[in-house]
């Protein structure tokens, strides 16, 4: 057997009673073993399931640099480099994830589970079978999300004869999503490790089961709910690999609900509350906190070493914070993002900097005739504002480890006729008093923003969601944070968004609960536990678009937005690649304070909302996000000359 066995990522944080943490981050290479040897030890067998949970594919890695990229890409942030050019303008094969030697190392270890480990316990043996075809169904989510039906194997084919022997046509888009729901739903008692008292995390559980099948379900009930527009823009094939029949719209949404339910019944899991001085601070530890966190359902996990390093708060620390140059700042928040977090009791989420029609400049202007609204603080212009904004990103004036990051872009002198605005144009001039102080007061901060140079932002906002706020965490490799791939608050999303769609086809109750009560509690108890009962939101205003922001932000980097986008079938309008489509321009809000000495304005502070430039070749404006429809199905594989594949819709 020929398996990675290097665990790398992998750790735990509370295991099974049959195996200790250690154990599992220390593992036995089993290619020393035969096969027999290697499945008639509990160790060995974590060994090989170690490899295989490394190689799972996760599309934002806090390992890779590269990896963080993809949260660029899109609407929620841009990168710190100020001559990036790959923005979102990604081809047809982006995420085109197609990995059956995956699938084939996970069929040949539950093979040799069902022959070779009879030896074993058969509750630990019926674990580690769960675990595997727990594995073997998430490959096939993340390949389904992508490319739409793939063929589903699940045997081991000897390979001694010829290959196309075997070949076989996609499967359809539904059966695949079936194929997962119903493996969870035949696995999820074996992974039930409540008898044994753990917490488990970083290993397959009944709760990982069933966030899975509640994500898989509410992606396929939505693409079914959505039938006619797929007929409409062409997203279908009559093979059925592409495309999902609306008759099987409320199954799938009923069996998302039915996941939520069961999982909400286990009793482990819950909103995490109450562990911060404010609310946006108890939205962030959700983020930072492993101990005692019964949000958590599914990580991966790291702890800093040399093994389990985790780069991200490296590359995300503020600049003023930062241990090592050439890092810190790497990603940057949106204004796009910033004004989706609403207030309590207004349905625009608009932030008012101009008096009149908000206007867009460049970043470079150097004199300014506009009227601005003028804030006596730069936190002003955020008050009111859902306490998860403070809790995602790090807003100019607040802190961050308990030290102010300023983000000040310049100052405005006042003049007969409007501002000069004087600001550095390399971030490194910083430092020299000469060139960044204006009679005796600073131009721009250490953290920026400032339209050119690296590490510094360039929208006004720096990322505060998932960087560390250990201390020592921004030195490379150090940080223990976990990316989290399931947590509850994810789940009761889908459920709002589930029971929804049912109520508007008609299902009016389910499960003896009310449809549309059960999309508001699901709803209301996230809202409330972001910024308490003055978000709460009623029967009457419940909106799909109110569903669908409530996902954009209380999801936001966690890798949800590009495939929401593509579900809701909207990618394409919203990132049309038209500078005339709002939605498609990337903006950022520049703060700069008032210097205007013996007049009322001095001291105060205006905010210019501004062009995100250096994306591609228009340094003016940059250019504005495309998604093709050529891209809700990614380009198919065609390089291992089965003669029964079919192309994807508009390839």
């Amino acid at each position: 057997m020929n398996m990675k066995t290097n665990i790398l990522v992998y750790a735990c944080t509370a295991l099974l009673s049959f195996t200790s943490c250690e154990n599992w981050l220390n593992q036995n290479d089993p290619r020393e073993l035969s096969e027999e040897q290697a499945y008639s030890s509990i160790t060995s067998i974590s060994s090989i399931a170690a490899s295989l949970y490394n190689r799972i594919k996760l599309d934002q890695d806090f390992v890779a640099d590269n990896e963080s990229y993809d949260i660029c890409r899109w609407d929620e942030a841009t990168s710190n480099s100020y001559y990036w050019q790959f923005s979102s303008n990604v081809g047809r094969t982006y995420r085109n994830y197609y990995d059956y030697n995956l699938i084939r190392d996970i069929n040949i270890h539950i093979k040799n589970l069902s022959e070779k480990a009879s030896e074993l316990p058969n509750n630990q043996r019926s674990y580690f079978l769960g675990e595997a075809r727990f594995l073997r169904a998430f490959t096939y989510f993340n390949m389904v999300k992508n490319l739409g039906g793939v063929p589903l194997i699940t045997e081991v084919y000897d390979y001694n004869t010829t290959p196309i022997e075997y070949a076989k046509p996609r499967d359809t888009e539904a059966a695949v999503y079936e194929f997962i729901a119903r493996e969870m739903d035949e696995v999820k008692e074996a992974l039930d490790i409540a008898p044994q008292g753990s917490s488990l995390l970083t290993r397959a559980t009944k709760a990982s089961a069933l966030a899975l099948k509640s994500r898989a379900m509410l992606y396929a009930g939505t693409l079914a709910y959505n039938e006619d527009k797929n007929r409409t823009m062409g997203l279908t094939l009559e093979s059925g690999a592409v495309g999902i029949p609306k008759s099987k719209a409320v199954e799938y949404l009923q069996s998302c609900v039915d996941a939520y339910l069961e999982l909400k019944a286990i009793g482990r899991y819950a909103l995490l509350k109450g562990t911060g001085g404010s609310l946006g601070e108890n939205y962030s530890n959700v983020f930072v906190t492993k101990t005692n966190n019964p949000e958590l359902i599914f990580i991966r996990d790291y702890d800093g070493s040399t093994d389990f390093p985790n780069n991200f708060t490296v590359w995300n620390i503020p600049r003023s914070q930062r241990s090592t140059a050439n890092f810190g700042a790497h990603i940057n928040p949106t204004l796009n993002l910033v004004e989706s977090f609403g207030l309590a009791n207004s349905a625009s989420t608009a932030l008012d900097a101009y008096v009149g029609d908000e206007v867009i400049e460049s970043m470079g202007s150097e004199t300014s005739t506009h009227n601005y609204i003028l804030y006596d603080s730069p936190m002003g212009i955020f008050e009111g504002r859902d306490p998860r904004l403070w809790g995602t990103v790090i807003l100019p004036g607040t802190e961050f480890r308990g030290k102010e990051v300023l983000l000040q872009a310049g100052l405005a002198v006042k003049t007969a006729s409007g501002y000069d605005l004087k600001m550095l144009d390399l971030i490194e001039n910083v430092y020299d008093t000469n060139k960044n102080f204006y009679n005796g007061q600073q131009l721009t901060s250490i953290d920026g923003p400032i339209r050119n140079s690296y590490y510094t932002s360039h929208t006004g906002f720096l990322l505060r969601k998932y960087v560390d706020t250990a201390v020592g965490s921004e030195a490379s490799g150090k940080s223990s944070v976990p990316y989290i791939i399931f947590r509850y608050g994810e789940i009761l999303l889908n459920a709002a968004e589930a029971a929804y769609y049912l109520n508007s086809l008609g299902v009016a109750d389910y499960q003896g609960s009310s449809t549309l009560q059960l999309a508001l509690d699901c709803l209301n108890e996230l809202r409330e536990r972001a910024g308490g009962t003055d978000f709460r939101i009623e029967s009457s205003d419940l909106t799909l678009a109110l569903l669908q922001n409530e996902r954009k932000i209380e999801l936001a980097f966690e890798d949800h937005r590009f495939y929401d986008m593509k579900r809701w079938r909207l990618a394409d309008q919203i990132w049309s690649g038209d500078w005339n489509t709002a939605t498609a321009r990337m903006t950022g809000l520049w703060p700069y304070k008032v210097y205007a000495p013996g007049q009322p304005e001095n001291g105060k502070w205006l905010f210019r909302r501004v062009y995100i430039e250096h994306r591609g070749n228009d340094n003016e404006k940059g250019l504005p996000i495309r998604f093709g429809q050529d891209m809700y199905y990614a380009e198919y594989p065609m390089t291992e000359g089965n003669p029964y594949i079919e192309k994807n819709p508009k390839h």
